[in-house]
């Protein structure tokens, strides 16, 4: 019998989720000019559905068009869903395009959206019921 708490993310006492340890998503044309960045891990919080239906524009149509994010909204979710390390704005401006790249890709894994691994483009999962609904 499926068990109610592996289904659920973890929250703390006021209801908050609980930072998850996962492994740094890194692409793999990223993996060879960056090995040093293929076993880090990182703390991350996944988007809820209602944010992803708003960042994504999504009516749950087959035809539904994902859009790319830009520097700015790649800094913002990192500074939002990445939990450890923390980072400024400021810091992000300065950090490592591949290094954001790879955080943003980690938070959306965990969220459930599937990424192109040869286009860098975003869909989410066929077989979630998200995309169905």
């Amino acid at each position: 019998m499926l068990k109610k708490e592996l289904t659920l993310y973890e929250r703390d006492a006021e209801g908050e989720l609980i930072p998850q340890e996962r492994k740094l998503e890194v692409a793999k044309e990223d993996a060879k000019k960056y090995p040093e960045l293929v076993e880090e891990t990182i703390k991350v919080i996944p988007l809820k559905r209602g944010e992803l239906k708003v960042m994504f524009g999504l009516k749950g149509k087959s035809d539904d068009k994902k859009p790319e994010t830009d520097k700015d909204e790649d800094a913002e979710i990192v500074m939002k869903y990445c939990k450890d390390p923390v980072y400024t704005m400021e810091e992000l401006s300065f950090a490592k395009p591949v290094v954001v790249r790879s955080i943003v890709r980690t938070i959306f894994i965990e969220s459930g959206i599937k990424l192109d691994e040869n286009a860098g483009t975003r869909k989410i999962d066929d077989e979630d019921d998200f995309g169905k609904n």
